[in-house]
Parts: structure tokens; C-alpha cells; sequence
């Protein structure tokens, strides 16, 4: 497909030789690269406790918890939460693009090589799915029960009777 048919360059001049176009380089990602570095740091004591957390549990290990146990809600935000679980599990999926209208436009679309997806127990069941997340997440049996989560020996009982 033919270019704009009337491009505005009067105003560009081209670079010199050995100049760059990016003299600063790429931007730095201040907060993103702290909170990443954040994620591998030991969790302090007075929040790991309530949490009930073994002893050496990184900030990430807290945050994912967090999440996984909204995730349990039965309100919006427990939905929402189970929704950006899945998307971190499984990849979001597809979108649906519709564009309408009386003028001829231009896409350009380029495929990324997806990345692999992570394999949560070999179900699709979301519940299960869910159930591996939590107890990836070494949730004591006793919260577990009070979330009326199933726990290893009953799953493992169930798996017997089939």
C-alpha cells in the first residue's frame, strides 16, 4: 500500500554520520526495575508472621498470596483477581478488533513468538487451577480449611475412589 501522498518533511533534517536519533538511550525503568528488585528481597518479619509464612519468604511470595486469597472473594474484585491470575498463567487472550468507517486505513500487525504457557495441573478446570496457585503458595492446612479448600489427603482420597 502506497505511503501518505503528502507527507510533511520540510521541517526534518537527517542525522549526521555517527550521530544518533536516541543520543540518551532507552528510558530507564526506575520504578519497574525497584519493585522487580523488591520481589527477591526477604519479607520482613512483623508482615511474614500474619501472613504465616515460613521464615526466608521474599516479598513476591507475600504479594502472590495476597492475590490468590482475593481471588477467593465472591465479589467483583475477587473476580477481577481471578482474571489477572489466569492472564499471568495462560496469557490474556485474544482480542477482537472491529474499526468501521468510509476511509481507507492502514494496519500494521506483527506477531510476537508467544511465550510458552505454564501448565497448572493438568486440569482446565479454573478451581483447580486455583487450588495448585494456593498451595503452591504453602497456605497453612488450617486456613485451608477455613477457606474450605480441600487439602492433599483429600484430593489424594478422591483420586483413589475413581
Amino acid at each position: 500500500m502506497p505511503g501518505n501522498p503528502h507527507p510533511k518533511t520540510d521541517h526534518l533534517t537527517p542525522w549526521k554520520p555517527g550521530e544518533s536519533g536516541n543520543p540518551g538511550g532507552r528510558r530507564k525503568r526506575v520504578l519497574s526495575d525497584r519493585y522487580a528488585e523488591l520481589m527477591d528481597t526477604v519479607l520482613p518479619e512483623e508482615l511474614r508472621k500474619p501472613l504465616k509464612l515460613p521464615a526466608g519468604a521474599l516479598w513476591g511470595d507475600a504479594i502472590a498470596l495476597v492475590a490468590a486469597r482475593t481471588a477467593l472473594k465472591g465479589n467483583e474484585t475477587g473476580v477481577m483477581q481471578r482474571k489477572e491470575i489466569a492472564d499471568r498463567l495462560e496469557g490474556k487472550s485474544a482480542q477482537r478488533i472491529e474499526v468501521h468507517g468510509d476511509q481507507q486505513v492502514d494496519f500494521v500487525v506483527t506477531f510476537e513468538q508467544p511465550l510458552p504457557r505454564r501448565v497448572v495441573e493438568s486440569s482446565s478446570n479454573s478451581a483447580h487451577a486455583l487450588d495448585a496457585v494456593v498451595r503452591a503458595l504453602a497456605l497453612p492446612e488450617e486456613e485451608r480449611k477455613r477457606l474450605g479448600l480441600k487439602g492433599e489427603a483429600e484430593e489424594s482420597s478422591e483420586g483413589s475412589k475413581e
